[in-house]
């Protein structure tokens, strides 16, 4: 944000910058996925990389909103190829090697592994940042393109491309909705997640503002950031764990529970360590769903399709998440975030209730 307001643009353009790479990656995620179920997963993670690291490597060298809206496609390209096809990758991948019931597990130690990473990138970007604020980007891409180099030698063979030679694209892309919606576990999968992603932002927008509110310090605020990251990160560990141990249901169910429950109690705190309180047990439940979630969809999921439908679920979800967003918005203006709490507690409680009926195994 302080780049493109450095560059000249204001908020109402910063907004449709960061839109307009939501939209645009959203609207990719559905093709792309079948071009890593035709041509490669592994080939098109890598093209995912190349083309992220061409978006920052552009966006260094923008000055207008037409260029910094160029730089966004070409991130939003890249993060559309990459995001289905590693997960899809991964998940043939294990299961070639026997080691299919890992998956939990493997995702819950990615996420940790994720956050360290993006703290070490946030702090080094600071850093880069005030010597030439055009640095981060440039170091962020020649990372992007080494990513590339790796993904290209070393995700190649294996979980690569079930269907290549035998289907066309578009009937790849046909197959997939038809999984999708034909499915129903992943309908109800599916339909809980939509109601996740519709509380989310109840939480993760309006913390901050809250904890201001009701009194908290601006160093309170920044403790409760890295906190609320720590364990979060830690739980989505646990919980893929716990996963391999206890099975989706019990550990999906667990985590919205908690989630509904810390809900209900931000609702009614009133001064910011509890609410600090309240809000770790949120943390907990929202990073042990995670990792969980996403091994068990996979469980019904061909691996003929498995990409593109990985990527057409996620465009599914995109305008719940919106929906989730402007809910928050409505809300909290009208009274405060205090009923912006009561309702991700209601859709938290609807989640496990689907989440309950819904199967462990194909």
């Amino acid at each position: 944000m302080i780049f493109l307001l450095e560059r000249g643009l204001d908020y109402k353009g910063v907004a449709l910058v960061d839109g307009f790479y939501m939209v645009s990656s959203a609207l990719l995620d559905y093709p792309t996925g079948g071009l890593a179920d035709r041509y490669g997963r592994g080939l098109v993670a890598a093209l995912g990389c190349l083309f992220f690291g061409l978006g920052l490597l552009s966006y260094s060298l923008s000055t207008s909103l037409l260029q910094f809206l160029f730089s966004e496609f070409l991130a939003a390209v890249g993060s559309a190829l990459y995001s289905g096809a590693l997960l899809a990758w991964l998940v043939d991948s294990l299961k070639e090697k026997g080691r299919q019931r890992e998956l939990a597990d493997v995702l819950g130690k990615a996420r940790v592994l994720s956050l360290v990473m993006s703290a070490v990138g946030g702090f080094v970007g600071g850093l880069l940042a005030e010597k030439v604020l055009e640095l981060p980007f440039v170091v962020g891409a020649a990372f992007c393109f080494t990513a590339f180099t790796v993904a290209l030698l070393y995700t190649r063979g294996r979980g690569e491309a079930p269907r290549s030679g035998r289907m066309s694209y578009t009937m790849l892309l046909k197959r997939g909705a038809r999984v999708l919606l034909g499915t129903r576990p992943l309908i109800l999968l599916t339909l809980g997640s939509s109601l996740i992603v519709l509380a989310v932002p109840s939480f993760n927008l309006t913390w901050a503002p809250q904890m201001e509110s009701l009194g908290a310090s601006k160093w309170l605020l920044g403790a409760a950031s890295s906190v609320f990251v720590v364990t979060a990160g830690l739980s989505s560990y646990g919980g893929g764990k716990l996963a391999k141990l206890l099975g989706y249901r019990r550990v999906a169910v667990a985590s919205l529970a908690s989630m509904s429950v810390a809900f209900a109690l931000l609702a009614l705190a009133n001064d910011p360590y509890a609410f600090i309180a309240v809000g770790l047990l949120y943390e907990v439940g929202f990073g042990s769903l995670g990792p969980v979630i996403s091994a068990w969809i996979n469980e019904f999921i061909p691996s003929g399709e498995r990409a593109t439908v990985i990527s057409l679920r996620r465009t599914v979800l995109l305008p719940f998440s919106a929906l989730g967003m402007a809910a928050m918005g409505v809300l909290s203006d009208a009274w405060s975030p205090r009923l912006a709490y009561a309702f991700g507690a209601v859709m938290a409680t609807l989640a496990l209730l689907v989440y309950s009926r819904a199967p462990e195994k194909a």
